[in-house]
């Protein structure tokens, strides 16, 4: 029996076979049109990265994004039936590119997580001791929202897209067929439009993902699974108080549960259970256990949400995602089994973005430089549906689980690669690493020697009552590191594996020559500094201070390199900021030349006036 990844791998090579080889006759090219089936992530995404690299060559494109959903409005009308997590790698992804969240899209920056089991708890910080995670509203807030504090993450993103050149068309498309060979989209009260290129990117709970299938294009929907999603209104004092900036996730003995979290926003607590086939026996289950009590507030109620949903999530891709000047992309194609969604839309959306505009628009154009993308994605989940095995063993196992909690407690205040069920469970939780990093991590001898080692102690457990103590935090914290006025990022002479990404605020830059300071530059929100650490073995070469206060994140060298790798263009933005500073300089370096030249002249023409003066005095 043949899996849907392997006939998706069989039906693409046999699409392979009966093209011919040589380049593509199917381009865009200066005024070409492109519609967009779906605004959601995945669609905007796809949007910006098309007329962002298609103005980068010089080519102008008309880009349409059908959307009948309102984001800025509260409820079903504006959500996307999603837990909301911007995992630590897609923040920073995006960092590098230049999208930075702001505080009014991120209701809470996360700076750890809390592992609850029926053993007891434990909290796991930041690798980085910063807030790289963000927990977002899809929407402006759930059903019957208080007040409106918050803008929409998938809300923020379209205005992206439309603020670079898109066109947003306030419907809902009703029909898709060819006319004369291209794709011809039809919506209710409005005239049939033609493409040269369609990106599909509707979700799974989209009815119309049928519109497809008409068409025989080779594309069969993903494999889809039921999951439950609801909202508790707290408070924003409350949420501090109970659950602070932490996500809390439940490794608990519940059949057919594979991850559970409650996620702090603002307002409200987000509860996200993922597994096989969710239903209401299984969520009450879950909302009755002692240990969601605890997290909670005193007299919280289960039954007393504002809003819930139970929606379809995507847990292995559609079949060939691809036809000749048609291209799916997000959750319609392939997605991260159980997490990082939106990251997955990211790198799905920018790869058919970079063919599209590249290399051409043919099946057989995306077949080889898009479809490797969505390969490799399925080849993770692979590897991780092998470890969400591993877990449902550990939940049913009360020695198992004691052991993962002794392991975690004994790290905590251990630094980097001494935390290694730390960054086991903070990877599989986040979302932040693939499931192939993850793996090896477990693999490891040191890993998996301690983890027997703290099996076998788990045969006399300690107490089955250990907590960890409560963050009270006085607001919400968005994304990134605070510095005060004055405070040093980073020095001259130290060495770096990091660069910086400033979110809010100003720094200054010094340089420090002879025993004296110069200030080089002052760079704002936006700006970078520190990136040579991440392409040479080099020492920092000038300090860098807050000016002010400033909130800057963090990218990871080891999350930049694995980026490139996987999306070279990454890089650009980093190339062309290193250009423009290069150019400074040079005009810095002038300007000091020529004034250097005009000083002399001033001062040789003073001489020589002098010199006339007493000539004439003697």
């Amino acid at each position: 029996m043949v899996s849907v990844s392997g006939r998706n791998w069989i039906l693409c090579n046999k699409l392979a076979s009966r093209r011919e080889s040589g380049p593509s006759k199917l381009k865009l090219g200066p005024g070409s049109h492109v519609g967009v089936i779906g605004g959601g992530p995945a669609g905007s995404f796809f949007s910006y990265f098309l007329r962002d690299m298609a103005q980068r060559v010089g080519m102008d494109i008309h880009v349409d994004i059908y959307e009948p959903r309102d984001f800025s409005s509260p409820g079903p009308g504006g959500c996307n039936m999603c837990g909301g997590i911007l995992s630590e790698s897609l923040v920073q992804a995006l960092g590098a590119e230049g999208i930075n969240l702001p505080p009014t899209v991120v209701q809470r920056g996360i700076d750890s997580y809390v592992l609850h089991t029926e053993e007891g708890s434990v909290r796991i910080e930041t690798p980085s001791h910063e807030k790289r995670i963000g927990a977002v509203h899809r929407g402006c807030g759930p059903r019957g929202i208080r007040e409106i504090k918050w803008e929409g993450f998938d809300g923020y993103l379209q205005k992206l897209a439309l603020n670079k050149g898109a066109n947003l068309i306030r419907g809902r498309a009703d029909d898709i067929s060819w006319k004369e060979g291209v794709p011809e989209v039809k919506i209710r009260d409005g005239s049939p439009r033609t493409y040269e290129l369609l990106g599909i990117a509707i979700g799974v709970n989209s009815p119309a993902l049928k519109l497809f299938q008409k068409l025989e294009l080779g594309y069969h929907p993903p494999c889809v699974a039921r999951t439950s999603i609801r909202d508790y209104f707290l408070g924003e004092e409350e949420i501090s108080r109970s659950l602070g900036s932490s996500m809390h996730v439940f490794l608990l003995n519940i059949p057919r549960l594979e991850f559970a979290a409650i996620i702090p926003k603002g307002d409200y607590a987000t509860v996200c259970l993922l597994g096989e086939e969710i239903d209401s026996e299984l969520v009450q289950s879950f909302l009755g256990s002692a240990e969601v009590k605890k997290a909670m507030p005193p007299g919280w109620s289960s039954d007393q949400f504002t809003c819930q949903c139970s929606p379809h999530i995507n847990v292995q891709g559609a079949i060939q995602p691809f036809a000749d000047r048609m291209v799916f992309i997000g959750d319609c194609g392939v997605t991260r089994l159980y997490k990082d969604g939106i990251g997955a839309a990211y790198r799905t959306a920018k790869a058919a973005a970079t063919t599209a505009v590249f290399e051409g628009i043919s099946a057989e154009d995306f077949r080889r430089y898009f479809w490797p993308v969505c390969q490799a994605i399925s080849t993770d989940n692979t590897i991780g549906k092998g470890i969400f095995s591993v877990t449902r063993q550990i939940q049913r196992s009360r020695l198992a689980r004691h052991a993962v909690l002794r392991m975690s407690e004994s790290e905590q205040g251990k630094e980097g690669r001494h935390r290694r069920m730390s960054m086991v469970l903070w990877d599989m939780f986040t979302g932040s690493a693939p499931y192939r990093d993850i793996l090896k991590r477990a693999l490891h001898p040191a890993f998996f020697l301690r983890f027997l080692w703290d099996l076998a102690n788990s045969v006399w457990p300690e107490s089955s009552d250990r907590r960890p103590e409560k963050v009270t935090m006085d607001r919400p914290s968005p994304l990134g590191k605070m510095y005060r006025d004055g405070e040093v990022i980073v020095r001259e002479g130290e060495t770096g594996d990091c660069m910086y990404v400033i979110q809010e605020g100003q720094v200054e830059v010094w340089l420090e020559t002879e025993g004296a300071q110069a200030r080089l530059a002052v760079m704002g929100e936006g700006d970078f500094f520190g990136e040579m650490a991440l392409i040479e073995q080099e020492v920092r070469s000038a300090t860098v201070r807050a000016l002010g206060g400033v909130r800057v994140l963090t990218v990871d060298k080891a999350t930049f390199l694995r980026r490139i790798h996987e999306d070279p263009s990454l890089a650009y933005r980093i190339l062309q900021k290193m250009s423009y500073r290069i150019r400074e300089l040079d005009d810095e370096l002038a300007r000091a030349k020529a004034e250097r030249m005009l000083a002399r002249a001033s001062f040789s023409n003073v001489a020589t006036g002098t010199g006339d003066v007493l000539k004439e005095l003697s």
